[in-house]
């Protein structure tokens, strides 16, 4: 099946966010290691706390859209039983 344009974008934003998420990591290292250790024990608790709390977003986040193609699942499976053959057809393939 080849990549629609949206895929696309998708795969380049998630490139250049592999970039970012590097060069992030970078500017990290070198702030440990040009920062004292008393805050350095403090910096670590505090992204330890960023960090949870990104991860539990993500999983809410995940719940949600995981309910949101469920509804849309329901809701096309009710449209296709309910509609007539030519109008299921141009819903199934609306680019045809």
């Amino acid at each position: 099946m080849p990549l629609t344009p949206a895929d696309r974008r998708f795969l380049q934003a998630i490139d250049r966010l592999k970039i970012y998420l590097l060069g992030l990591a970078v500017v990290v290292f070198l702030f440990l290691l040009y920062t004292p250790p008393g805050e350095i024990q403090l910096t670590t608790s505090v992204v330890g706390l960023a960090l949870c709390g990104v991860f539990w977003l993500t999983q809410r986040l995940l719940t949600l859209v995981t309910l949101l193609d469920l509804e849309l699942t329901k809701a096309i499976e009710a449209l296709k039983r309910a509609l007539p053959e030519e109008q299921r057809r141009e819903l199934l393939h609306p680019l045809r």
